[in-house]
């Protein structure tokens, strides 16, 4: 038997990075080493499944109620630039492995696979693993598809126990996510004056995460904020948009622009994009959210973090986080947004199903209360701020909880997990399953 740590670096070898807008879909290998190697001759039953090239695992033991099921997924974000070691190498230095996905989310899945055994040896309630490759673009073809599986083959869970989470605590609550696509159509002007670039860098107080979901306008600062500002002071008007764009969910590091400083005086003339300068001038827009939105600790946010250069149009992504399951006001809101901003764009917007939420009183959540209260931890569930396949659950009625362990750097260079922590995760799960099982 391998033990987590050497689980956890045999998944970090995979370089399942997910990036659909570049054409990025996660290898089904690495659920092959997880089913076919690990869960299969512990008796475990699989079923693998795809959709629209994503690839999904479902390892279960059936036998009975309770059936609990324990979530995650193994996707991972471009590596981006930035990082001391190779990200789908581990490194371990001190207490912390690094490598793109240690802490989202591979960390916390080597310690569910690792207690396979412990499973099979309780020997009470149905045991259902799902990990997929399609968290990061959304979970449409992988959590969500799993359901019908689930569904079909009578093994809808009673709880729900997912990993992705970070901080050793229970999470009952999370937000919402929508990708907003606008295609900015091409418009080249010619003007007199001079031309100078400048470069704009995102500033994380604590250099905390570059991951979208957590960005806290209270006291982070975004370089496409930085850069509308400057552009709105000055009346320049852009020529090009550059920067280092990793995907929707990540937020770019830095990003660079030249730009036309107008002189009708100047001899030489230059083009420049009048709909990409409009769009830069109306992202200081962003800062104020108006969408209905339920109640959240995290509030509501949108940040634009992905650019690409096409043919005929400036493609922009957008990331919105919201308590919320309403498409026709995030739609609405973008179609106020181009409108009042005079943009000429094609809009369109993608999400899921809705926020997660369980109840504080549901036995799920006062099971796990119990345990963290038991092992020293923090006794009150909180809420996060990233979206997870919970979700697709929650939806259903499902109880679901997020545990999982320390890290930092995600979604951004020299990701890592601390791995006394998953020490702890592991103990956690062992727990809460036993308190379950065993709930009369």
């Amino acid at each position: 038997m391998l033990s987590y740590i050497e689980i956890l670096k045999k998944l970090v070898s995979f370089p399942t990075v997910n990036n659909p807008i570049e054409n990025n879909i996660p290898s089904k290998e690495i659920l092959h080493f997880i089913g076919e190697d690990f869960l299969e001759p512990l008796g475990y039953r699989n079923l693998f499944y795809e959709k629209n090239g994503y690839s999904s695992l479902i390892s279960y033991l059936d036998r009975g109620s309770p059936k609990i099921l324990f979530l995650g997924h193994c996707d991972v974000v471009p590596e981006g630039p930035g990082w001391n070691t190779d990200p789908f190498e581990m490194t371990i230095k001190e207490d912390k492995a690094y490598g793109r996905g240690t802490a989202d989310m591979k960390g916390a899945v080597s310690i569910m696979i690792s207690l396979a055994k412990d499973f099979v040896n309780i020997e009470k309630g149905s045991v259902i693993y799902l990990i997929n490759l399609d968290e990061e673009s959304g979970g449409k073809n992988g959590a969500e598809e799993a359901i019908k599986y689930l569904e079909r083959n009578n093994l809808i869970p009673d709880y729900v126990i997912n990993g992705d989470a970070n901080g050793l605590q229970v999470v009952n609550k999370r937000r919402n996510s929508y990708v907003a696509n606008l295609k900015l159509r091409k418009t080249s002007y010619k003007i007199q004056g001079r031309k100078e670039s400048n470069t704009f860098v995102t500033d994380i107080a604590g250099k905390r995460t570059m991951h979208a979901a957590y960005f806290m306008r209270e006291i982070d600062v975004h370089c496409m904020d930085k850069a509308s500002d400057f552009l709105r002071a000055n009346s320049y008007v852009v020529q090009t948009l550059k920067g280092n764009f990793v995907k929707n969910n990540v937020l770019p590091s830095e990003i660079s622009i030249e730009y036309i400083i107008p002189d009708e005086n100047s001899e030489q003339e230059y083009e420049y994009d009048q709909n990409l300068t409009k769009f830069l001038l109306a992202v200081t827009k962003f800062k104020e959210i108006d969408i209905p939105s339920a109640p959240s600790d995290y509030g509501i946010n949108l940040t634009f973090n992905y650019y690409r250069e096409e043919e005929d149009y400036h493609l922009c992504q957008m990331d919105l986080r919201i308590m919320s399951k309403t498409m026709d006001d995030v739609r609405t809101y973008f179609e106020e947004f181009v409108s009042s901003s005079a943009i000429d764009a094609e809009i369109e917007t993608k999400g899921s199903i809705g926020p997660v939420y369980t109840k504080k009183d549901s036995t799920l959540v006062k099971k796990s209360i119990t345990v963290a209260k038991e092992m020293g931890l923090s006794d009150y569930p909180i809420e996060m701020g990233g979206a997870t396949d919970s979700r697709w659950f929650s939806a259903k009625g499902v109880p679901s909880i997020e545990f999982g362990p320390l890290g930092g750097n995600v979604h951004g260079a020299n990701e890592y997990v601390e791995l006394s922590s998953l020490e702890v995760v592991r103990e956690f799960y062992l727990r809460l399953y036993s308190q379950l099982i065993n709930k009369n």
